[in-house]
């Protein structure tokens, strides 16, 4: 992440921490280092070694092995609603423009730095082709119950933004956040069975 981002890397590494705290509750203090052990590992095979996370993944026991990808899982879409959450978020005068706003000027910047004449900039950008793709986004596929409580979660996010909270009102918003990330693991990402049949009075069924 950049600079400009340091809000978000808090949200993030809040929920994160929230999500670490329920799962230890759950499976222990033992299992939540493994989770780390295999992010660090993932991070470190980023830089091209990968025996490590193979083998903390081979290491896993088989009962382990769901519970582990759901934390992963749990913490990306955590992740995604601080993300969210940042595009709206209202910035101070004194706050850098968003990356999304930054990134083209910076890089023409870069590109002109090195040598790179306005002229050939321009018939290179004249030469894009850029089309709109639209993907389903994480939560089109989720439970009612769960997109539910991440609009939650997102609007604790925004509560905890005032800078007038109190400690006391700023302790009660973490505790919402930890009963929501914990009501969310908790609840089923896939429906198990269908809508129950329900009668009406005079014994229509819908």
């Amino acid at each position: 992440m950049t600079d400009i981002d340091v809000r978000l890397r808090e949200d993030v590494h809040l929920l994160g921490e929230l999500l670490g705290d329920t799962v230890r509750e759950q499976y222990g203090e033992a299992f939540l280092q493994k989770i780390e052990d295999i992010r660090r590992s993932a991070k470190a095979d980023r830089s091209g070694s990968a025996e490590q996370l193979s083998s903390t993944l081979d290491d896993l026991a088989e009962d382990e092995l769901l519970p582990v990808a759901r934390a992963f899982n749990q913490f990306l879409n955590l992740a995604n609603i601080a993300e969210q959450y940042q595009l709206i978020r209202r910035r101070d005068a004194d706050q850098p423009a968003p990356f999304e706003a930054r990134v083209l000027p910076e890089l023409l910047a870069r590109l002109q730095a090195a040598g790179h004449s306005n002229d050939a900039l321009a018939r290179q950008l004249g030469k894009l082709s850029i089309e709109l793709v639209l993907t389903a986004h994480p939560t089109e596929v989720a439970r009612r119950t769960l997109i539910q409580k991440y609009d939650a979660i997102a609007a604790q996010l925004a509560a905890q933004d005032h800078r007038d909270l109190t400690p006391a009102e700023r302790e009660q918003v973490r505790e919402r956040l930890q009963r929501l990330i914990a009501e969310a693991w908790h609840t089923e990402e896939i429906r198990r069975t269908g809508p129950r049949q329900w009668t009406r009075p005079n014994g229509a069924s819908r």
